[in-house]
């Protein structure tokens, strides 16, 4: 490997060279923060010695022979051809050049008499590169709009559109740096020392490698300095093996892919990454922590370059991107895009992501659809459905554990890949069987009992699953009934403070009326009884949290009036009146073949029957 070293300062750095921006760093990423501090470091130095040399004629061999350089660090260059290419570093070319851009404006002939000056700086801007055509050093087809825009718009800012993640980034940072150069350099004289400065004595070296070692360097480069992440890292090891003039297609499809995904937040694409290479090459979740860490290498590891064929390997490259890589990755974004709707086709996608806080359906869905599946709106259905029935069921037969739930998931991804779609289902269900019956160490055919379901409520369950079990009977209800829900779905779950939280009701409070509904043989008070039966399901509602508060441990007819009108649905089955002249009601119950009624007094036959119609109700909520 050969490595040239060259020192130079930005007049050098920007003065004949046209940088293209190699498929490494194709997109500008700096934030405020990061530029800030380039921003800082620079001004550190210069104001320094601009505080020994307040009134130092501004000229270039003043400013070299009293001023100390700043060290600026490194960039990566690799010539291919005519072009240069920027391996590592373009962060900085282009936030150098944001910085001539706000300079050049500053010293504009309507404020200074500075056309010498401000013509050098232009020059560091743009000029006439190879073959003659004048252009951005920092050359790039895709800036071409936004450099333009800032150089010959500068205070029309507002009106600028910027698309894609460099172009704002450009955009925002380019604000700041105007921003941040006009507030420390106050006074023309100050002005014009800095751009000499800033030209002359601010000092970066170049350094440019063979293009045989471009991803090795690139990798090493990031491992020991500030780190970029695994898929940027990814990214050029992958785009690295394939030609200079064959790759601007692959790089485009990797760009297009993933952008949406960066929008959703810092991680996303990494975790994109992680979960694909999960469902695909993990049969245990000790397998899949494999993936947790540098993922960009252990997808050329043999487990997948078995499959892939990436390792130095242009075509299965090119057949990767083309095919696995793009596919999953619009998947992926249209799982996360899934969970912000309650009420979509894919309900459950937001019930488990949103509610109960998981997306083991996510990985789950990647693994059963292949390459532009045909049937993948029906499998991430079923998937999703599959995926939180399994996590209510094992709650339900008191089976779940979150870290063995992990362990069910990958169970299942070799079961998923290439499972026919009317298959799928049943094999989910087959699993889950297994491990309930494993967990229970019983010999139970059925996900669900009713003689298990009536031993478990309150006590077994935190208050999160408890929302969440109660507002799927909120829904089944209010469907069957075409009606709106009384409040949100994230309220009836995770809402907290006095207008959003809802508890757990009690129906049977702790009073006189409750306790004598519970006697031993003898005919005195069993409370181990009484606390038991009070924690069924049959017992409980969900009512808001000043609702709650009011009905206390009031006797069980003036609790009544507590769950008539806007309290949640399954509360108003309670009440004589919520019958009476409601014809959707009449027809939930002749559809659904259940059996409500009204209580105007609870006994333990009434909680009896209550239980018995919430088991019904959910053996058609989850199709058990």
């Amino acid at each position: 490997m050969e490595v040239n070293p060259e020192k130079q300062n930005i007049h050098t750095l920007f003065s004949t060279t046209n940088y293209h921006i190699d498929f490494y760093q194709r997109e500008y990423k700096w934030k405020d923060k990061t530029v800030l501090q380039l921003i800082n470091d620079i001004f550190y130095h210069f104001e320094q010695s601009y505080a020994e040399h307040p009134d130092l004629d501004p000229s270039e061999g003043s400013v070299t022979k009293n001023y100390s350089w700043y060290y600026l660090n490194t960039y990566i260059t690799n010539k291919s051809g005519n072009k240069m290419y920027v391996v590592d570093g373009q962060q900085r070319l282009t936030t150098l050049t944001l910085m001539l851009n706000a300079l050049y404006h500053m010293c504009s002939p309507d404020q200074f008499d500075s056309e010498d000056l401000r013509e050098w700086v232009k020059a560091k801007i743009l000029g006439v590169g190879s073959g003659g055509k004048k252009q951005f050093w920092m050359a790039h087809d895709r800036r071409e709009h936004i450099m333009k825009s800032l150089f010959e718009s500068p205070d029309a800012l507002s009106e600028i559109v910027a698309n894609g993640v460099t172009e704002r980034h450009m955009l925002n940072n380019y604000k700041l740096i105007q921003k941040e150069l006009s507030k420390r350099l106050p006074s023309r004289h100050k002005i014009d020392t800095f751009i000499y400065y800033f030209l002359g004595m601010v000092v970066i070296i170049n350094l440019d490698v063979e293009s045989t070692d471009v991803p090795m360097v690139f990798e090493v480069i990031n491992d020991r300095g500030v780190r970029l992440q695994p898929h940027e890292i990814l990214k050029g090891k992958m785009l690295g093996v394939i030609d200079k003039d064959e790759v601007d297609p692959y790089a485009d499809i990797w760009e297009e892919s993933l952008r949406n995904l960066e929008d959703l937040g810092d991680g996303e694409v990494d975790t994109f990454f992680r979960t694909y290479l999960r469902a695909h090459f993990s049969e245990t979740r000790q397998q899949g922590q494999t993936f947790d860490g540098p993922y960009h290498r252990a997808i050329y590891e043999p487990v997948c370059e078995k499959k892939l064929h990436l390792n130095k390997n242009s075509h299965g490259v090119k057949d990767f991107l083309k095919g696995p890589f793009q596919y999953y990755a619009r998947l992926f974004l249209k799982l996360k895009q899934l969970v912000t709707d309650e009420a979509s086709t894919f309900a459950e996608c937001y019930y488990s992501s949103e509610l109960n806080r998981m997306d083991g359906y996510i990985m789950l869905t990647l693994a059963a659809c292949s390459v532009d599946d045909p049937h993948e709106n029906e499998k991430i259905a079923i998937v999703s459905k599959a995926f939180d029935r399994a996590y209510v069921m094992l709650q339900l037969n008191r089976a779940y554990d979150s870290n063995q739930f992990q362990e069910f998931l990958y169970k299942l991804h070799s079961q998923l890949i290439g499972c026919q779609l009317e298959d799928i289902e049943e094999r989910i269900n087959k699993q889950l069987l297994n491990e309930i019956k494993e967990r229970r160490n019983a010999t139970t055919e059925s996900l669900i009992s009713y003689n298990q379901f009536k031993q478990v409520g309150y006590g077994d369950y935190n208050t999160r699953f408890l929302r969440y079990f109660l507002t799927r009977i909120e829904i089944f209800i209010s469907d069957g009934l075409g009606k709106q829900y009384q409040d949100s779905l994230y309220n009836f779950v995770s809402g907290t403070g006095k207008s959003n939280a809802y508890h757990i009701e009690h129906i049977l409070s702790r009073n006189d009326e409750s306790r004598a509904l519970f006697t031993d043989d003898n005919g005195e008070h069993d409370e181990a009884l009484f606390e038991n039966e009070r924690n069924r399901f049959g017992a409980l509602l969900l009512l808001k949290g000043q609702d709650n508060s009011s009905s206390g441990n009031e006797i069980y007819k003036n609790k009544l009036r507590t769950y008539t009108g806007s309290a949640p649905y399954l509360a108003q089955t309670l009440v004589e009146d919520f019958y009476k002249s409601n014809a959707a009601m009449k027809n939930l119950i002749q559809l659904s073949g259940l059996d409500f009624k009204h209580a105007n007094s609870f006994t333990r036959e009434t909680l009896e029957e209550r239980s018995l119609l919430l088991y019904k109700i959910i053996c058609q909520i989850w199709d058990v």
